[in-house]
C-alpha cells in the first residue's frame, strides 16, 4: 500500500527526483507511471514546462499530476522545479542513492545488498509487460542475426548475453566489434536481425541515432536500460527498464541480468530440439578444442 501523503514526504524529502521516482514507481498507477516517464525524460527542462503542459504529454488529468508531485514529496510543483534545478547528481550513480549527499562511511552489510538486489529484481519484475517479453523473445528466435551493443556499464552485460545465445543461435554479434567503427558495424544490420542494446545512465549522445538507424534499416530494436533513459527509448522499438539502485554509490544490475536470464531461457525453450542441437555440438566441441578442466570420469584417470 503506498504511503500517505504526509510520510512520503517525510520520506522523499533530499532525495533527487530519479530516487523518489525508483522508489514508488511500482506503486504507481499506470497514468501515473506515463507521466513519471515525462517527468524523467525532461527532467533537465522542467523549468520550460507548465505541470498541465507535462500533463498532455503524459495524457493525464491535472490532478493525476498534482497527485503524483505530492507524492513524490513536492509541496507543489514550482517548489518539485526549485529542488530539481538545485539537483547536481543527474546521471551519476549517486541520482539513484536514497541520500546523494551523504558520504558512504557506513558499513554496508551483505543482508542490505541482497535485499536491494531482491527488491531491484522484483520491481522490475512487476513493470514489466508480458507481452512485450514475448515479442521480445519471438524476435530474436526468428532473427536471421542478433546483434548485441553494450555500452559503458552495459558492455560485460552485453558479452554474458552473447555467450548465452551463442549456444543457441548460429549467428550472434557483439558490438562494438574491436577496431572496427560504428559505420562499418551499423551498415551490415538489416531486414529480419534484431539489434538488443544494453545501456544504463549516462548512455552515450549518439545511441538515439544508433537505434534509428537500425530500425530504418528492418532491424527490430530492444534497449534494456533504466528509468533514465528518455531519447534512447523512445527510439527503440521495444524497452525493457530495470531498477538500478544500490546502497552504495555504485549502481546494481542484478535486475537486467535476469532479464537476459530470462530471454535466454526463453528463446532457448522455444527454439526447441534446433537449440538443443546446436548447444550438443558446442558441447562436443568443446571437450575436442578447449583446454578446460573437468570432473574425471574414473579414479586415477
Amino acid at each position: 500500500m503506498r504511503s500517505s501523503g504526509k510520510s512520503s514526504v517525510t520520506q522523499q524529502s533530499g532525495r533527487s527526483l530519479e530516487a523518489r521516482i525508483y522508489a514508488i514507481y511500482s506503486t504507481l498507477s499506470p497514468a501515473e507511471k506515463r507521466l513519471a516517464d515525462v517527468l524523467l525524460q525532461y527532467q533537465m527542462d522542467l523549468p520550460s514546462y507548465t505541470a498541465g503542459e507535462l500533463a498532455d504529454k503524459a495524457h493525464v488529468s491535472k490532478a493525476t499530476a498534482a497527485r503524483l508531485i505530492r507524492t513524490l514529496g513536492y509541496k507543489t510543483y514550482p517548489d518539485a522545479k526549485r529542488q530539481i534545478r538545485a539537483d547536481q547528481h543527474w546521471g551519476s550513480p549517486r541520482g539513484g542513492l536514497a541520500d546523494p549527499d551523504r558520504a558512504p562511511l557506513e558499513t554496508v552489510s551483505i543482508a542490505q545488498t541482497v535485499q536491494m538486489d531482491l527488491d531491484n529484481i522484483r520491481t522490475t519484475a512487476e513493470s514489466l509487460s508480458s507481452t512485450t517479453l514475448e515479442e521480445v523473445s519471438g524476435a530474436i528466435v526468428k532473427a536471421r542475426r542478433l546483434w548485441i551493443m553494450g555500452l559503458r556499464s552495459g558492455y560485460g552485460l552485453a558479452h554474458q548475453a552473447a555467450h548465452y545465445f551463442t549456444l543457441m543461435k548460429n549467428d550472434v554479434q557483439v558490438l562494438p566489434a574491436g577496431g572496427a567503427s560504428y559505420s562499418h558495424e551499423i551498415a551490415s544490420i538489416a531486414k529480419g536481425d534484431v539489434l538488443l542494446v544494453i545501456a544504463f545512465r549516462r548512455r552515450p549522445r549518439l545511441l538515439p541515432t544508433i537505434i534509428k538507424e537500425a530500425r530504418a534499416a528492418g532491424a527490430v530494436t530492444v534497449l534494456i536500460t533504466d528509468l533514465s533513459a528518455a531519447a534512447s527509448a523512445k527510439a527503440a522499438e521495444h524497452v525493457l527498464r530495470c531498477r538500478c539502485q544500490s546502497p552504495s554509490p555504485f549502481n546494481s544490475f542484478v535486475a537486467a541480468l535476469t532479464i537476459i536470464n530470462y530471454l535466454a531461457w526463453s528463446v532457448a525453450t522455444a527454439m526447441g530440439e534446433e537449440s538443443l542441437k546446436r548447444y550438443e555440438k558446442i558441447d562436443r566441441l568443446v571437450k575436442l578444442l578447449d583446454d578446460v578442466s573437468t570432473p574425471q570420469t574414473s579414479i586415477g584417470r
